[in-house]
């Protein structure tokens, strides 16, 4: 490659990085968003509706036993400067096992939990939920006969306890786990899709809603 090819090949890398990097913002969410891990698409479809898809061979994972990690899926996140209640209809079209859209918390690469409306093992569509402190446990929930659910978290920027919800009607809301992180000093939130063992997944979030508050009732997610 001559000189000339090398520094328009710098160019367009450098142009490609700074449109990636820049901050992404829609009406329901009063931050800018930047995106850690590249997606293989993402749209904004609306005010409060967006669409991420993430390549094939994309988790976020360290398992039980420390033996395997990956940290390869892409994530659109914010940082809240508050107490907050986020919340978001998830819906995919699965195709392969544990392909899956996500609400996540993420404080670094050793911190972290996913909310995660997944095709699990036996490819059956379920709300599961991993947190990650060194190691990451595994929990399999409730099974969903639909492509869509509602999930919420309710939680803190200054604080390291965590609500994890579901909804199929965004009235009433179920209550799957709380959990703790113990490290939060750096804790951003947002949105995540994976395909660990396929060649895709495309995620939408739509009704996404940020309420920046303490809840008035934690066991009903209100």
């Amino acid at each position: 490659m001559n000189k000339k090819n090398l520094f328009l090949y710098f160019v367009l890398v450098l142009s490609a990085f700074k449109s990636y990097a820049q901050d992404i913002r829609i009406n329901s969410i009063p931050f800018g968003m930047h995106f850690e891990n590249k997606p293989l698409d993402f749209k904004i479809m609306g005010d409060d509706h967006i669409q991420i898809t993430a390549p094939g061979n994309s988790d976020l994972l360290i398992t039980s036993d420390g033996g395997y990690s990956i940290n390869n899926s892409p994530r659109l996140l914010f940082k809240p400067d508050s107490s907050f209640i986020f919340t978001s209809k998830v819906k995919l079209d699965f195709k392969s096992k544990w392909d899956a859209g996500d609400l996540l918390l993420y404080n670094d690469s050793l911190h972290f939990a996913k909310f995660c409306f997944e095709k699990d093992y036996q490819n059956q569509p379920r709300v599961v939920s991993v947190v990650c402190n060194d190691t990451a446990d595994d929990c399999n929930s409730m099974a969903i006969d639909k492509d869509e659910v509602y999930f919420r978290i309710i939680g803190s920027s200054k604080g390291n306890t965590f609500a994890f919800y579901y909804s199929s009607d965004q009235k009433s809301w179920y209550l799957v786990r709380t959990f703790r992180l113990e490290n939060a000093d750096n804790l951003h939130i947002g949105f995540s899709a994976q395909s660990p063992v396929g060649k895709g997944c495309q995620v939408d979030f739509s009704d996404i809603e940020l309420q920046q508050r303490k809840p008035d009732d934690l066991w009903k997610g209100l």
